[in-house]
């Protein structure tokens, strides 16, 4: 068995989603998972006992792993070390009303974790509050007419937005990509009606990750900023809420 081995983190660290498909203000918290190998439990085990060595540990956990596969091969449920049942179970269910024996999918695996282990992670406290965005970021803007990235832009050009979240979806009139017209600062109007409105129909390429547009020909010279409107989920889901990015810097259209 391999003496594999982690760095582990001295904290439990959480990420915070919104469940955007609800109707109320709703989020959830994921654990970022920090896993132990046995080369971790070893080195617990050692600073508590060492009645046995490290090589003896390793001898008797390989064994231990090929006793289990063995009686899972055979469709056993195995009680691991107290810490709760691994047991085989169908992937998936049957198309049809009336099944054979035929029709039953294959195997997977499951686990249902024991009092014991239940137990113990219930005084897990969490040491760090990392929230995570659900709103589309725009990490690059590259003008493929001009094949550079930067903020010169040219009326006709075909240009590319490349970040996270991105895929536009929703009411067209209330999304797509936007430029508002701004002064030198930055600042520009909060009225949706001024902007010039790039929608998801005359959208090149519409993606979560790439945005591929073309400037349009009607739009005045000067300074904008560029805005990224979107109700995307995943999937088919349409969210009820816009969610806005907007792109860091000041845009010029000549």
């Amino acid at each position: 068995m391999n003496d594999r081995s982690s760095k582990l983190t001295k904290t439990v660290n959480v990420t915070m989603h919104s469940l955007a498909l609800s109707e109320k203000d709703i989020s959830y918290a994921k654990v970022q998972r920090n896993t132990a190998y046995i080369g971790n439990i070893i080195d617990n085990t050692l600073e508590h006992n060492q009645t046995l060595d490290r090589e003896t540990l390793l001898f008797s956990a390989g064994l231990l792993r090929n006793g289990i596969l063995e009686l899972l091969k055979t469709g056993k449920a195995v009680d691991l070390l107290e810490m709760g049942t691994l047991y085989i179970k169908p992937v998936g269910g049957m198309d049809t009303a009336n099944p054979c024996i035929s029709d039953v999918p294959a195997m997977g695996l499951a686990f249902t974790p024991s009092e014991l282990a239940l137990e113990a992670v219930k005084g897990v406290k969490v040491a760090a509050d990392i929230t995570e965005s659900n709103d589309p970021a725009i990490s690059e803007l590259y003008n493929i007419s001009a094949r550079t990235s930067g903020t010169a832009l040219a009326k006709g050009q075909t240009v590319r937005l490349k970040g996270k979240r991105l895929k536009i979806a929703g009411e067209e009139a209330e999304t797509g990509i936007f430029f508002a017209a701004c002064d030198e600062n930055g600042n520009s109007a909060g009225d949706l009606s001024t902007w010039t409105h790039i929608p998801v129909s005359e959208i090149i390429d519409n993606t979560t990750s790439i945005l591929l547009f073309n400037v349009p020909e009607t739009m005045a010279s000067g300074n904008y900023r560029l805005i990224v409107r979107t109700a995307y989920g995943s999937g088919t889901r349409i969210n009820k809420t816009v969610r806005t990015s907007t792109f860091p810097e000041i845009v010029s259209v000549g």
